[in-house]
């Protein structure tokens, strides 16, 4: 057969351009910095497309920035990490995307590789970003893919406490499969010992037929940022702090003093066992082995949302 029937085949091929979309997702090229670590934008604007597609709100494979740049603003601010002091700027995933084989930049001005479009631009009528065509006929016509590669996305850049806050702001709850990275076992036991089964943070502590229930072990440096399945990356927290640390409104300082993020407001009573925390010592692990610091610096500097 001609290779070029074959590579007609391969790109008609449902399952081969899903399977060569998620590996480029995951090869990505992020902007990261030694203060704030890697950005998440270009991740989230991922997500605001297939949620975009999901729920109907694109008739084309068009998609243009003055639609979606309040929307990207919100999930930058929520979900894309620490912040930065020049703001959310969804205007740099929008462009930078295009460093990736299955996003095309269409703007009026030429830009180099490395240059921001200018929002200016972007808001014009001609500018517009578009996927792949094949990619996009895929993730609109099946549920199945735009399941994969909504998952993909999400296991690879936010731990699972933080999923179901994801998937609710972008209207995704229906498309769930269940992927989730293989966890070393033994780090959960670990963890949970070495804290007696207790949460470092408010001391909760609770059994059910036995078992120990309602604690995590939770990663200070997430597993899906590369942190290590070690007993020094790990902490012991109930559910509610767990989802508070891992969302940047809790943090630890230096001091192992409990911290509570400036921006957390809360008008109604079950806030209060979130923002009662703030200046409380962490409780120091029995065992010897205690949290290293390299990882609170860096929840510090790419998680927390701090005071």
């Amino acid at each position: 057969m001609p290779s070029c029937q074959v590579k007609q085949q391969m790109e008609n091929n449902p399952d081969q351009i899903l399977e060569r979309f998620l590996a480029d997702i995951c090869s990505m090229k992020l902007h990261r910095s030694s203060s704030l670590g890697a950005a998440l934008k270009k991740p989230l604007l991922l997500l605001l497309l297939v949620s975009r597609i999901e729920n109907r709100q694109v008739d084309e494979n068009r998609f243009d920035f003055s639609d979606i740049r309040r929307e990207l603003d919100t999930l930058i601010r929520c979900f894309g990490g620490r912040p930065s002091r020049s703001g959310s700027r969804p205007e740099q995933p929008f462009s930078h995307l295009r460093t990736s084989p299955f996003w095309k930049l269409h703007t009026q001005r030429t830009y180099g590789s490395g240059e921001t479009a200018l929002i200016s631009d972007l808001m014009g009528t001609a500018s517009y970003g578009t996927l792949d065509a094949s990619v996009f006929r895929l993730i609109r016509d099946s549920d199945i893919a735009r399941a994969r590669v909504i998952d993909t996305i999400l296991n690879e850049w936010w731990p699972e406490t933080l999923h179901p806050d994801i998937r609710e702001e972008l209207g995704l709850d229906r498309l769930v499969i269940s992927r989730r990275r293989r966890r070393d076992q033994q780090f959960t036991v670990d963890v949970l010992e070495n804290f007696r089964y207790s949460c470092a943070m408010c001391g909760f502590h609770a059994v059910l037929n036995g078992q120990a229930t309602g604690i995590d072990a939770a990663h200070i440096r997430w597993h899906a940022a590369e942190g290590p399945d070690i007993l020094q990356n790990g902490i012991a927290l109930c559910k509610l702090h767990h989802w508070a640390f891992d969302k940047g409104i809790l943090g630890i300082d230096p001091s192992n003093i409990i911290r509570v993020a400036g921006a957390f407001v809360t008008q109604v009573e079950g806030g209060l066992p979130l923002e009662s925390l703030a200046g409380c010592p962490l409780a120091t692990p029995p065992r010897s082995m205690k949290i290293a610091e390299e990882f609170l610096d860096w929840h510090r500097n790419n998680v927390y949302l701090g005071a």
